[in-house]
This record gives C-alpha cells, structure tokens and sequence, in this order.
C-alpha cells in the first residue's frame, strides 16, 4: 500500500469534513472519485460530505445572525451580490435556503446573508439538513459515476494509477474552480 492510499484510508473523511468547510464541490468530487477506486467508502464520504456542509453553513448562519458587525461578515455584507441574495431570501426564503449551495458564486455569503435577513434557526437548520443531504449525495455520485466513466474509457487501472489520476484529477477541479471563481469576482467588479 503506497504512503498516498495509507494516509487517505486513514485520514481521507477528516480531509472531506474539512475541505468541505473550506472549499466544497471540488473535495467531494475527487472523494466520490475515490470511493469508486475503492479508496473510501462511498457512504463514509456521503456522511463526511453532509457533516462539513452543515457545519460550515451553520457557523456561517451564526456569524451573520449575531457578529453581523464584525470586520469578516462586513467584508461580505460590502459584496455586490449581497444584496441581490438578501432580496432574494426575503422574496424566496424556503426555497432560496434549500437551493443556495447549488449556486456558484453565493455559497459563502449565503448562509451569512441568510442570518443577517434572522431567519429562523430553527427554519435555517431543518432547511440547511435537507439541503446539505441532497448537496453531499448529489456531488458524490457526481465524482463516483465521473470515475465509473473514466475507468470505460481508461480500463482498468493499477492502484498506484488511480492515485495519480485523482491527484491529477483534483488539480484540475481545484484549478477549474479557481478560475471560475477568478471569472466571476472580476464580473461581479465590473458590475
């Protein structure tokens, strides 16, 4: 078993827990990746996926609901999409909160939008469990059925292999994501 297996069998959900808080689609992808690979358990990473959605949410929802004048929730509160999401949440609350983190480019301020709006925690956490279930399930099987149609078209690969095609794999995901996102700070300047 190569040194890369080992420490994503042993630390690989804490490494999806926590890459979800940080940064999200990408983590989960190249996880569901893996769980293919037989690398993680596909229900392991649904969980972790689920957990670190829910926990990064929530801790935002919080900052907005009650540190909503410190200096970070006033950086995002100075965003020029803050306020379309503010209107969006009051015109579409339920549905706008079960759909945020499908939405490129809001994810982060969302929750934080959302508990500066004082919804509900009550109504943000039931909404937010819902959603981050779905979310977890759907970019999972994103990254296990993506590794289902490379292996087609790559046949069967040695393990050491699979390793390396994940690796190259989240590399191009993470740099994928930060262009996108590049692409879309710099329309949201020129707005």
């Amino acid at each position: 078993m190569s040194a890369i297996h080992a420490f994503l069998v042993q630390y690989g959900l804490i490494v999806v827990y926590l890459g979800v808080i940080v940064e999200g689609e990408s983590v989960v992808i190249a996880a569901g990746f893996l769980a293919h690979q037989h690398v993680m358990n596909p229900y392991a990473v649904f969980l972790a996926a689920f957990a670190g959605s829910v926990t990064g949410d929530q801790a935002w929802f919080f900052v907005g609901r009650y540190l909503g004048g410190s200096g970070y929730a006033q950086k995002q509160m100075a965003r020029p999409a803050f306020a379309k999401v503010l209107d969006q949440i009051h015109r579409n609350k339920v549905p706008f909160i079960l759909g945020f983190r499908f939405i490129y480019g809001i994810r982060t301020i969302s929750p934080i939008a959302i508990g500066v709006a004082r919804v509900s925690p009550l109504l943000f956490t039931g909404l937010n469990l819902i959603s981050a279930a779905v979310w977890a399930a759907v970019m999972t099987t994103i990254g296990y059925l993506f590794s289902q149609t490379l292996e087609r078209f790559a046949g069967r690969l040695h393990q050491d292999h699979k390793l390396i095609v994940a690796g190259l794999l989240l590399v191009g995901v993470l740099a994928a994501v930060a262009l996108a996102r590049a692409w879309y700070a710099h329309r949201q300047a020129d707005a």
